[in-house]
């Protein structure tokens, strides 16, 4: 009785000796181009986003800016309408501009070296912290983009 049970406590350990906690590491496309709706607050709209290794840019495709580009390259921001354009310091700018947003996210995510992906039924989900507060981001299995939500502002991104 006493080798039966020294072997199966052998086996048991042996067994758990190869268990660990499980770390996923999808892949973050550098760049892509998605079109988004984007939910703040009462107020929504749609656009295109263009993310490439050193900046965002957002193309409103609805309401009555469409066609306003919006560019975040981490440190200006700049608009263009028509014939307008604009370049501001974008540190004196809201942060809950839709190009500042994903370039932060992004940016979070690229630059943070124990990133751990929590793995859900149909994708991956990762969180972190930017400027206007936590955020979650929703990557499905296929390694697109699903949503980004940042909960303290309302705010919220849904990829087409």
């Amino acid at each position: 009785m006493k080798k039966v049970f020294a072997v199966y406590l052998l086996i048991v350990l042996f067994v758990l000796s190869g268990c660990k906690i499980k770390e996923y590491t999808p892949v973050i496309p550098i760049s892509f181009t998605n079109d988004v709706e984007v939910y703040t607050g009462d107020f929504s709209f749609s656009c295109e986003i263009c993310k490439t290794e050193q900046s965002v840019t957002a193309l409103v495709t609805n309401t009555n800016a469409k066609g306003m580009s919006m560019t975040y390259d981490g440190a200006n921001l700049s608009f263009t309408y028509n014939d307008f354009s604009y370049d501001l310091d974008g540190s004196k700018f809201e942060k809950n501009n839709i190009a500042i947003v994903i370039f932060e996210v992004f940016d979070y995510i690229n630059k943070t070296e124990d990133l751990n992906a929590k793995k859900l039924d149909e994708g991956y989900r990762y969180d972190g912290k930017i400027s206007i507060g936590n955020f979650t981001l929703i990557q499905n299995d296929d390694n697109s983009f699903r949503s980004i939500e940042i909960k303290e502002c309302d705010y919220k991104i849904i990829f087409a």
